[in-house]
């Protein structure tokens, strides 16, 4: 049955079991008292998060009977082996009337209906979701995750049932991308985030936190162990989180001609983006999508005609080209970037992509560059991971990027595109390799 307790004047609710007893831990409490309508909980190893959103889960099934909710990770397999587990060993098997595991359905007695699986952004699965009308949702280990998972469930939250709160319900260790955006950096309306670390936990070992502490390196102590969000364990992201924020609370001074870039959509929920720079100040950004080259070719060069880049720089890879072609034929001054050719320095970098993003990082690395805030620009800059390919920097691809529920990062490559030096200039220089993480 459903546990109501009055502290500190405010009712905590959750589903009374043998086997949970948020009381115990205070940070699980914090959870499950927030009014909030998105709940961020955990930031660190140990912390009981999945215990929580697992009994959070099932508290808003029991409470509301017709209720309809979702959980879910990015990968199926994963959430299977770790989520479904917890999930079960927390719900009383007396409330299940069924369980069907290839529909992925947990069907409970008093109507409520617990629908589970991956969001890596397979279409059939996207379809499955945008069919729903949701009560809650919970996402587990949320950091792997592109925030637009977390806006499709979000936007599902609309089940017809008289009384009902709705729930967006995420548990998430450490990263540098949206979620510190949306949740810490620049808290959202009915937003919150509620930090627990291993030290909250009672149910874990004695040791638990010490053994850890002793084998993992200082990066992974200060982010796994102590919820620092500013330490990227990731080593290849290759533009740091907080030398993004600076950039977007610069106030540089516009300096020399204007040049522009231009990242051309190529299908699907991508999106053209034109984005003007003076000196190291962008200057404008617009973006459109589902258009075909003639009509982005006419407003590019309206934009053209409207701010005078003395340059214009277009990524022709893909169907970029149909979009170079016409400009140039009429006159304008635009310049064909292949991303994909040869760099100039052939030692240091595996295409002309990994050249122009590390000048870029170079730039936000020494604060040589002024952006505005917003949170498409962002959250592209902050996906963006590299590797090496025969000790060369490559930068990870768009569509490596999509298969682990990225979204294309137009912004991040329209921006690149902008702050190509024109051949003519003093900067046209080679840039050695700075690794950041």
């Amino acid at each position: 049955m459903n546990k109501v307790i009055k502290t500190r004047g405010r009712e905590l609710h959750f589903y009374q079991s043998e086997l949970y007893d948020p009381r115990k831990n205070p940070r699980q409490m914090v959870a499950h008292q927030a009014t909030e309508k998105y709940i961020l909980y955990g930031g660190a190893y140990g912390g009981g998060k999945t215990a929580w959103l697992c009994n959070a889960g099932i508290y808003l099934s029991t409470k509301y009977p017709g209720n309809v909710g979702y959980m879910g990770r990015f990968e199926l397999t994963k959430f299977k082996a770790s989520t479904l587990l917890q999930l079960l060993k927390f719900l009383p098997p007396e409330l299940i009337d069924n369980h069907n595991r290839s529909e992925a359905v947990i069907k409970l007695k008093n109507g409520s209906i617990i629908f589970y699986g991956g969001l890596a952004g397979d279409n059939e699965q996207t379809t499955r979701i945008s069919n729903m009308e949701l009560g809650w949702f919970a996402i587990d280990q949320a950091e792997e995750v592109a925030e637009m998972q977390f806006l499709l469930l979000a936007g599902r939250l609309r089940l017809p049932l008289e009384g009902i709160r709705y729930k967006g319900l995420m548990s998430a260790n450490p990263d540098p991308g949206w979620l510190r955006d949306r949740f810490i950096e620049n808290t959202k309306p009915d937003h919150i985030f509620i930090p627990a670390l291993p030290k909250d936990n009672p149910f874990l070992p004695v040791d638990y936190e010490k053994g850890l502490r002793e084998l993992y390196p200082e990066p992974m102590v200060k982010r796994l162990l102590e919820g620092n969000w500013d330490v990227s364990l990731e080593t290849n992201y290759l533009i740091p989180y907080a030398n993004i924020r600076r950039a977007t609370e610069a106030e540089l001074l516009t300096s020399g001609d204007k040049i522009a870039g231009v990242d051309v959509a190529r299908y699907g929920d991508d999106e053209t983006v034109f984005i003007v720079r003076q000196g190291d100040k962008v200057l404008y950004m617009e973006s459109w999508g589902h258009e075909d080259t003639q009509y982005s070719a006419g407003r590019i060069a309206r934009l053209i005609r409207e701010h005078k880049p003395v340059q214009t720089h277009i990524d022709i890879v893909g169907v970029g080209a149909g979009v170079f072609d016409p400009l140039n034929n009429e006159g304008y001054a635009v310049r064909a970037i292949n991303v994909g050719e040869a760099p100039l320095d052939k030692e240091l970098y595996a295409n002309r992509r990994a050249e122009y993003f590390n000048a870029l990082a170079k730039r936000f690395e020494e604060g040589r560059i002024d952006i505005p805030d917003d949170p498409k620009l962002t959250s592209h800059l902050a996906s963006l991971k590299y590797t090496f390919k025969n000790t060369k920097l490559q930068i990870e691809s768009k569509e490596t990027l999509r298969k682990r529920g990225g979204k294309s990062p137009d912004y991040a490559d329209a921006l690149m595109l902008a702050f190509i030096p024109i051949p003519e200039s003093g900067d046209y220089a080679k840039i050695p390799v700075t690794i950041f993480g």
